[in-house]
């Protein structure tokens, strides 16, 4: 009898990663849009962004990772007092052996939240997807910045945004703008 449990052991230890690999590929992560600048809306980057055009070096879409980034130029006239970057980046999670991918957006919330942004400490935020978190913090010199980490189900977004002559309160209406627009892309 011991023979036959060592035996059933092992035949199922050497089965066991070929049934992993098979259920982390029936469970791919979802893709993300093919253009999330054009997802979320091009009018909304410029609402909060002064002179706001789309920034190609930093703006992409592979699988299910997508990034936006809208800012101000650098050598746009006129706007040395007011100027600014947002971007916003969606990551789709898939199941990878037992791990499902929301577990995986979870676990990448908790660490997006306990790192130290620009903004300032990251705190709760309520109404946004199963769980988020925001920083806002001013500079002192009429800068402010703002970053929200959203998690729903397998996606996990985050919305960073600087600008100049702005507030606090406008940086956090500017990332919850754009992690909803962000959230609605993805149903």
């Amino acid at each position: 009898m011991p023979v036959t449990v060592v035996v059933t052991v092992i035949a199922v230890s050497a089965a066991l990663p070929a049934a992993l690999d098979r259920w982390t590929r029936a469970h791919p992560p979802a893709s993300a849009p093919a253009d999330l600048c054009e997802a979320v809306g091009a009018a909304r980057f410029q609402r909060w962004v002064p002179a706001g055009v789309r920034d190609p070096d930093s703006t992409y879409s592979s699988g299910s990772d997508a990034m936006c980034t809208y800012r101000t130029p650098t050598d746009e006239p006129g706007h040395a007092d007011a100027y600014g970057y947002l971007q916003v980046r969606v990551l789709r999670y898939g199941d990878i052996g037992w791990t499902s991918g929301t577990e995986r957006a979870v676990d990448a919330l908790e660490f997006a939240c306990g790192v130290t942004p620009m903004a300032g400490s990251f705190g709760p935020d309520e109404g946004f997807g199963d769980e988020a978190c925001l920083a806002r913090g001013d500079s002192g010199d009429e800068t402010a910045a703002a970053t929200l980490v959203v998690q729903h189900g397998a996606d996990l977004i985050s919305v960073d945004h600087y600008r100049r002559s702005a507030t606090p309160e406008f940086a956090r209406l500017a990332v919850e703008d754009v992690a909803t627009a962000a959230l609605a892309a993805l149903r």
